[in-house]
């Protein structure tokens, strides 16, 4: 077994260089993901003037579209083959799709509401589907470059440290051109929200050419899954797929964990803009306070990979809770508008949450190799396919009923002012959802078995197995 596995490329540590190779493709997708996250619903409510619970189900039916072509992405990229490998070409060739529908979702239309909605959700679902065949091959990459568990949490860790500085760079750079553009065109030009989303684009676009540069897929590898597209193969992937289901307990289990977390957290992203323009009255703190929490993330993404490395993820997830439950309830309980304090209050809350971002993506890689002990297969991407359809559903999910909370509370569009209950409204919808989350998350991965020791025990055994001959052609083992 020792020198079986002394022989496959896996058992070498990654360079540095490889690792911030890698990582560095998160910075591109940040740019897109958190401008979706942050900046489309206000774009939709504040400049569209479409109605809270019409943006809200532009998101959730987004979203639900989003997840089904993200498991069917999934299944392609698994199938893809070619002379740099299953998942890298798409880090070139799908790239500049995603931005050119970047720059289709952020033009301010005027209409009736019908109009607008149908916009939104048109534009955001190709934004969407192109997001996927960017992001899933990207993220399938994690499993492939390494199968250590411990170097997954680093690899994570450094990937999401990547992702906040792409949210920090368009949650500034985006306000910042629209704000120094609308001064040189017409009130009701479409020019600086088009331009603005152009610009960011273009900047994300070098990392994901890096990524690809700087990575590699073993070629051990290169048949652990199913290939070859053809009619029978629609078959042989829902087949994959419902296994997947029926076998692989742990990925339910992190999946699970991050609809919870996904659909609570969110909730005080989502608000974030909403309460510095209302609450704290400063609308021109924007374009400050997103990149700061952002950066705050950014901190300690690497240092909740090495509270994993040192302890266990499911250990780690936990302490997070704590960390997010105190912040939580701070900012609940304080009631100074004072942007210093609610910065500091909301950079401890990030803090926590920033775990979770690091923790999923450490956990779902070692859910390949879980699944390949358990059905002989990897299926890399359509494990990721699933995760993502996961979390595109749960934000969707998120969107709706935030959509019906801002209505409950009173919350109107377009308006330079909110009522005090209003105003109140959406710090509660910032805290309280959050926390019960933060219990149903704990409650679930408390039961995660997947620890070091474990997942290398069955890397160690599908590493053996793939060594055997293959027990027909690739396409039908």
């Amino acid at each position: 077994m020792a020198e079986t596995q002394a022989n496959l490329p896996h058992s070498k540590k990654l360079s540095w260089g490889k690792k911030l190779g890698w990582g560095v493709g998160d910075v591109g997708l940040n740019v897109f993901f958190k401008a979706i996250a942050l900046l489309l619903l206000p774009f939709y409510t504040e400049i569209l003037g479409l109605d809270p619970i019409l943006a809200g189900a532009v998101f959730l039916l987004a979203s639900l579209f989003d997840g089904v072509g993200d498991c069917i992405v999934g299944a392609i990229v698994d199938r893809t083959r070619s002379r740099f490998g299953s998942y890298r070409p798409y880090l070139i060739f799908a790239s500049p799709v995603l931005t050119l529908c970047f720059v289709a979702a952020f033009i301010p239309i005027q209409g009736s509401q019908t109009t607008l909605f149908i916009y939104a959700l048109l534009s955001q679902t190709a934004l969407r589907t192109a997001y996927g065949l960017v992001s899933i091959p990207y993220s399938a990459l994690s499993s492939r470059i390494s199968d250590d568990s411990n170097e997954r949490s680093q690899l994570a860790g450094i990937r999401l440290a990547f992702a906040m500085l792409g949210g920090i760079i368009v949650t500034y750079l985006m306000p910042t051109l629209v704000a120094s553009l609308q001064g040189q065109f017409t009130a009701d030009s479409v020019a600086p929200y088009m331009i603005s989303a152009l610009i960011a684009g273009l900047v994300a676009l070098p990392f994901f050419w890096i990524c690809f540069t700087a990575t590699t897929e073993p070629k051990q590898l290169e048949n652990a899954n199913p290939q070859g597209f053809y009619l029978g193969a629609i078959i042989e992937d829902m087949i994959a797929m419902f296994r997947i289901i029926q076998n692989n307990g742990a990925l339910l289990r992190v999946v699970a964990c991050m609809i919870v977390s996904s659909f609570a957290f969110k909730m005080t992203e989502k608000c974030l803009v909403y309460y510095v323009y209302y609450y704290l009255d400063s609308p021109d703190l924007v374009s400050k306070i997103l990149p700061i929490v952002l950066f705050i993330n950014m901190v300690f993404c690497p240092f909740w990979a090495w509270v994993a490395q040192r302890t266990s993820k499911r250990d780690a997830w936990l302490i997070a809770n704590i960390v997010s439950a105190v912040g939580y309830a701070a900012f609940y309980f304080s009631t100074s508008r004072d942007p210093v304090l609610a910065t500091a209050l909301l950079g401890l809350i990030s803090i926590g949450n920033s775990a979770y971002l690091v923790l999923i993506w450490a956990m779902i890689p070692d859910t390949v190799e879980y699944n390949e002990y358990k059905t002989g297969q990897r299926h890399d991407g359509k494990i990721f396919g699933v995760t993502i359809f996961s979390k595109r559903l749960a934000l969707g999910l998120n969107g709706l009923l935030l959509g019906f909370f801002m209505a409950a509370i009173g919350f109107e569009s377009g308006t330079q002012s909110q009522s005090p209950e209003t105003i109140e409204g959406l710090k509660i919808i910032m805290t309280v959802v959050p926390l019960i989350g933060i219990v149903l998350s704990a409650a679930l991965i408390w039961g995660y078995r997947l620890d070091q020791t474990f997942h290398k025990e069955i890397a160690d055994k599908a590493a053996a197995n793939r060594m055997q001959p293959p027990a027909g052609p690739p396409g039908q083992r």
